[in-house]
């Protein structure tokens, strides 16, 4: 009853403010224009959405998905997008070779205890080890982005050198058609797809890839432009801090986000309410960067390291 009695003195209180106070109020929320991956590390973002935390925050943002990381890294920094997610690696490259895109949130966070990514091939395929990837393809989602160095990395760890595998670019949710079909002999996999193609028998685990790069690092980030972060500081802040609450709610809640889960990466409900999630990060560590930049010198995807700290967002 008086829950009943809440919303109709609410109702009634929304009737008699003017139309034109409630537009001025709309507008006072700052546009953000995201794009990201369809891929389970933007769930903070489509819960905060969901949640109205962003409005509460001043900030009026909406979502697309991209598919191509180069693409939506090139529009975050001609200024098409405002603010993208993506691959660390991309964001480490372009830093490197002068273009002006910095890190403002963390998404996913590597642990090998809950493995975000793996190498898989087809059940009946005779690839057994990394040497069996010899004269190979490989399906990555980027050609110049952190799968491909860390696969190189983890063949060579195996005592293989990664000059006779090729390496192709295929969209994460055409990655097992492609494995299917013959196209790749081996894929690289990353959550929810992992649960999906290895309980229906379409893959096998080759292994556990990332951890060629660390123990412990940061795979995916919220990305922009350094003149829009300048431009734009106190919405960038309210960004982050939004980013931050629900990193914290949805990483100690999944269960509140299958549906989300399902719509945004176009799985089944049933299938995405047994997936493991992938855990996101709160803030941003440098210590959680550096092995990123160690291993992308190290394999010549950016000319030398430099220090994490002069890419991410103050």
């Amino acid at each position: 009853m008086i829950r009943c009695t809440r919303v109709a003195a609410l109702g009634a209180l929304a009737a008699i403010v003017p139309a034109a106070v409630r537009a001025q109020a709309a507008s006072a929320l700052v546009p953000l224009h995201l794009a990201a991956s369809p891929v389970d590390d933007v769930m903070p973002v489509l819960y905060a959405q969901r949640a109205g935390l962003f409005p509460k925050a001043g900030l009026d943002v909406t979502l697309d998905r991209a598919n191509s990381g180069g693409a939506l890294s090139a529009a975050v920094a001609g200024g098409a997008v405002d603010i993208g997610k993506g691959n660390v690696v991309s964001i480490i490259s372009a830093h490197a070779h002068g273009v002006p895109l910095v890190l403002i949130a963390p998404a996913a966070i590597y642990d090998p205890r809950t493995p975000d990514a793996v190498l898989v091939t087809r059940p009946d395929a005779p690839i057994a080890s990394a040497r069996d990837l010899i004269g190979k393809t490989v399906g990555v989602p980027s050609i110049s982005d952190l799968s491909t160095v860390a696969v190189e990395a983890w063949m060579v760890g195996n005592g293989v050198d990664w000059h006779g595998t090729q390496f192709v670019e295929v969209g994460y949710p055409a990655m097992v058609p492609a494995l299917e079909a013959g196209r790749v002999q081996a894929a690289t996999l990353i959550k929810p797809f992992i649960t999906d193609a290895v309980d229906s028998g379409k893959a096998k685990v080759l292994g556990l890839f990332y951890s060629a790069v660390a123990n412990r690092f940061l795979e995916s980030c919220w990305f922009a432009n350094a003149d829009f972060v300048a431009r734009h500081r106190d919405a960038v802040t309210a960004f982050q801090r939004v980013v931050a609450q629900a990193s914290a709610y949805t990483n100690a809640h999944p269960a509140e986000t299958v549906d989300l889960l399902a719509t945004w990466a176009n799985l089944d409900p049933q299938r995405a309410a047994h997936i493991p999630r992938i855990v996101t990060g709160t803030t941003l560590d440098p210590r959680d960067v550096q092995p990123v930049i160690d291993i992308a010198a190290k394999y010549s995807l950016i000319p030398k390291a430099f220090d994490a700290r002069e890419i991410i967002a103050r």
